[in-house]
């Protein structure tokens, strides 16, 4: 049978919903699975996935997140990611496809990431974020870990995707909240909020309206960027940018103590060539500054706090 919306939560429909939603020039997106029941236990689109795609495109659905729980063996967990795939192009209309294949091969087998971006927009890698640092953390330990074998593999029309901004919650200090949001930008990671838009600070909402900030989460390049050293507490990360620029982050996974200085040389940067013969320095978290001209073989020291993140443009 065809997917109903909940006459309770939805009374008026989905296509009701997806109306309105669009009228505020928002997009919709919508929940389903590969299985035949949900991870939370309702229906799953499992061998209905033409007729699902066509009743999420008729409800005026723009984005698809498709969960891999029930699936049964991976041969059906592959093959339902890509019939859906396929329903999802014969509606016509554009549904962004957002997947979780990767996470559910990884304990068993090293997930094909070409055949992945064939079929799926944005894919999930690892457990769900919560609203806590060590949360974001291990996501950003995961990536670190992985990166050999996930970087090279995103770009336009496919990208890794770390789960959403928990920016604005409960559970992220202020340096935890830039850390993530500096962090999503170097990763070229899909941008989605979970929060409640009622009660987010202003301090919340400036962090994920910052323009700079979401110029290099989009750059055109379309680049991931990866960790090129690390230091006891801190790390380095780089992502190039279009125009020979360059985005780089300084981490401090620091937990306790005050603000520590780190500093790098430009030739670490870009294998030597992101600051060659000279560039100017921009910061643009945790606070905006310009720190000016700076020769190939000088160096810079920044002041990071704990769980803070300093994130600069070349």
């Amino acid at each position: 049978g065809r997917l109903q919306a909940d006459p309770k939560r939805f009374p008026s429909g989905i296509r009701k919903l997806a109306d309105y939603v669009h009228s505020k020039g928002l997009k919709l997106g919508i929940y389903s699975d590969v299985g035949n029941k949900t991870c939370a236990g309702f229906p799953g689109s499992y061998n209905h996935y033409d007729l699902d795609a066509q009743t999420f495109a008729s409800w005026g659905v723009d984005l698809l997140k498709f969960d891999g729980c029930n699936s049964g063996t991976l041969e059906l967990l592959a093959e339902g990611y890509r019939r859906m795939s396929l329903a999802l192009n014969k509606t016509g209309r554009s549904i962004v496809y957002s997947c979780e294949w990767p996470f559910y091969l990884r304990p068993v087998q090293q997930p094909n990431y070409t055949e992945i971006k064939q079929y799926c927009n944005h894919w999930r890698n690892f457990f769900d974020v919560y609203d806590s640092w060590s949360s974001i953390k291990s996501i950003l330990d995961w990536t670190a870990l992985h990166q050999d074998s996930i970087v090279k593999i995103a770009g336009p029309g496919g990208w890794n995707d770390p789960d959403m901004l928990v920016i604005g919650n409960f559970g992220l200090s202020w340096d935890q909240a830039v850390t993530q949001m500096a962090m999503w930008a170097i990763m070229a990671a899909p941008l989605f909020m979970s929060n409640d838009l009622r009660h987010i600070s202003p301090e919340a909402k400036w962090l994920l309206q910052n323009k700079e900030v979401i110029a290099i989460n989009q750059d055109p390049l379309g680049k991931q960027g990866y960790q090129i050293t690390k230091d006891k507490n801190f790390e380095l990360w780089e992502r190039p940018l279009s125009g020979r620029a360059y985005a780089v982050a300084v981490l401090n996974q620091q937990e306790i103590g005050g603000p520590q200085n780190f500093t790098f040389s430009f030739t670490f940067l870009g294998n030597g060539l992101a600051c060659n013969p000279a560039c100017s320095v921009r910061q643009v978290l945790p606070a905006s500054r310009d720190w000016g001209v700076y020769s190939w073989v000088s160096s810079l020291s920044v002041e990071v706090n704990p769980t803070g993140t300093v994130l600069l443009k070349l």
